[in-house]
């Protein structure tokens, strides 16, 4: 049976062992669980005694009692002699044990809550590390909202049930105890009682896989409120320019309502099994007890203290039993959650790009485009059989119809997909075999929507290198992007947040931020998508002047949106339905008077 389809326990197991935490972690808190539960065996047992003594106004019996009249007798002869002094002394020794066993059972709490968090919180890491190695295709095809209550969310209750464990664990061993000293008191009535507990527990499954299959559609009605609160948070002004405040309003409030809906029904079946399991033990001891006075007669089941106790135990057991079922109804809730969170350490649809092995020490040659055919899904192929070279130190434009397959062609550069074998080529090693950090080293891009951190200006120039970089190349580069004037005028200058995705930025500023980390960045190939597209003459013409000083001496590929601005271009290739229909200089191409001459004319007019 695959992991996917296992337990929840196993999923658990498979998680924790991802995350590289030994389950002998847990052999603290058993231990002190152990401890705790031996206590409260100790004190329910003397009980006994203490309430025998009590009715009986005479504790001489104290010394025939096993290891209790051993205890005893190392008591002075005045205290033996004295029925107060022992009830006093028998007192304030259940008091002691009392307070120890929840000294210790305070212990087994505290060592899980750290196990726990601990676990919670390399699970977290472990997920957002997994997400880095997704290919880009993976998150074409699904929602930020999502992956944020995964990570926020999903992993804690995906684990949660580690966070009770310890109760757990201290109810099975003090079942266990408890079971001993029932027992001891009377087995002719445990066997009569036992049937409680196995009626309990079919009661208690019943709601434990009705929470299970709630948990499902919890998890999914999370993850859809997620996704709805990132969308729309993100694309305020689509909303405000709509005026579309009511309708999302509304949508979320649906969805919200039927998330809290199923919370409700989960929160109201999960608090039932407490109440139920007092009723059923309740009613099932009384008849027990009636039953077995009436069956055996009191004299042959136990003394009245005994008696008691036995009634107190019972209760408790029943208590216990039901933080142990209760542990299930925690596991059948987690079912949700771990299954959202074992989907993300599957394999399938991650769309992995995977590097080689070799490092990638530089362009010496170019790079070739091998009939190179590509697809993001197989019922629509975006590039058929292109080929073209890209020699080094020459700058190379690629231009065509949007849609056409341009945009493509930058991303299997700059491997955000995996390309097929033998179909690009870098120096003519197929780009696979290198490893995807040198050889994306050597690679910058600065496309037309410029992605940006909610940090400092300088921060965001300074973004992804590994290196200490001094405050006068920075500001070298910052005037080589023709953004000094910008910068010299904010309040704090190159410390200065930019806010969410760079919203106090204007679009030429940012992508004057973008070649700014590019020059920064020093990589030799220097890729440029539509950098200089939806701007004002103005911007264009600084954008256009940090370009030329950017491309100088390097190897640069442009995606041009405006033909004008690639007038300087080695090559230009022009891409059609995704083949490649024409390539060479401007003026060969405005000779040939074929599709590129087409766009050329239409930009001019």
């Amino acid at each position: 049976m695959g992991i996917e389809k296992s337990s929840n326990i196993g999923k658990i197991r498979f998680l924790m062992k991802k995350i590289h935490i030994h389950p002998a972690y847990l052999l603290i808190p058993i231990t002190l669980s152990i401890i705790s539960a031996g206590f409260e065996g100790v004190s329910m047992g003397l009980l006994i005694p203490i309430l025998n003594g009590f009715f009986q106004k005479s504790f001489l019996f104290i010394q025939d009692i096993p290891v209790l009249g051993t205890v005893v007798s190392y008591f002075p002869e005045e205290v033996l002699q004295n029925d107060r002094m022992i009830f006093g002394v028998l007192l304030g020794g259940l008091v002691v044990i009392y307070i120890v066993k929840n000294v210790v059972r305070y212990l087994a709490s505290i060592s899980v809550i750290f196990f726990s968090e601990r676990a919670v919180h390399h699970l977290r890491k472990a997920i957002f590390t997994r997400y880095l190695t997704f290919g880009k295709q993976f998150f074409d095809t699904t929602t930020v909202g999502h992956h944020a209550t995964v990570l926020m969310e999903f992993s804690r209750q995906a684990l949660y049930p580690l966070i009770t464990v310890d109760r757990y664990i201290n109810s099975m061993f003090s079942l266990l105890v408890y079971f001993c000293i029932m027992m001891m008191i009377s087995w002719k009535l445990t066997c009569v009682a036992l049937p409680l507990f196995i009626l309990l527990h079919f009661a208690v499954r019943f709601i434990v896989n009705r929470v299970r299959v709630l948990s499902r559609s919890i998890s999914k009605r999370g993850s859809e409120l997620g996704k709805k609160t990132v969308e729309i948070l993100s694309t305020i002004p689509l909303v405000k320019s709509y005026s579309a405040e009511n309708m999302e309003q509304y949508r979320y409030k649906e969805i919200s309502l039927a998330k809290t809906k199923l919370d409700v029904k989960a929160g109201a079946l999960n608090h039932l099994i407490l109440p139920l399991q007092e009723v059923i033990t309740m009613s099932f001891a009384a008849l027990v007890f009636v039953g077995a006075l009436w069956w055996f007669g009191r004299d042959q089941i136990a003394s009245a203290s005994a008696l008691i106790v036995y009634f107190y135990i019972v209760m408790n057991a029943s208590s216990k039993f039901g933080s142990i079922s209760g542990f299930h109804g925690t596991l059948a809730a987690a079912t949700g959650p771990l299954d959202e969170i074992m989907a993300i350490f599957s394999d399938e649809e991650k769309y992995f790009v995977e590097g080689g092995t070799e490092d990638f020490s530089g362009l010496k040659e170019g790079i070739t485009f091998n009939h190179l055919t590509f697809a993001y899904t197989s019922d629509r192929p975006i590039l058929e059989d292109v080929s073209f070279t890209i020699p080094k130190g020459k700058m190379t434009a690629i231009v065509g119809p949007t849609g056409s397959g341009k945009s493509t062609i930058i991303n299997l550069l700059m491997r955000y997909y995996d390309c097929p074998p033998d179909a690009i080529f870098v120096d003519g090693r197929d780009v696979r075999e290198f490893t995807l950090h040198s050889y994306l080293d050597h690679v910058a891009i600065v496309s037309q929507e410029t992605l940006l951190l909610h940090e400092s200006l300088k921060n965001n120039i300074c973004y992804g290198l590994d290196r200490e970089v001094p405050d006068k190349e920075i500001e070298e580069v910052v005037e080589r992007a023709r953004l000094g004037d910008f910068v010299r005028i904010l309040p704090q200058g190159l410390e200065t947040l930019i806010g969410d995705r760079g919203v106090k930025l204007s679009g030429g500023e940012k992508q004057r931020v973008s070649i700014a980390r590019a020059l920064l960045k020093g990589a030799e190939i220097l890729i440029l998508d539509e950098a200089t597209s939806s701007l004002d003459s103005q911007t264009e013409k600084l954008i256009q002047e940090a370009i030329d000083e950017a491309v100088a001496g390097r190897t640069a590929i442009v995606i041009a949106h405006r033909l004008s601005t690639i007038r300087d271009a080695d090559s230009i290739l022009v891409i059609e339905d995704g083949r490649l229909v024409e390539e060479g200089k401007l003026e060969d191409l405005l000779d040939k008077k074929q599709k590129f001459y087409q766009l050329w004319e239409e930009q001019k007019f």
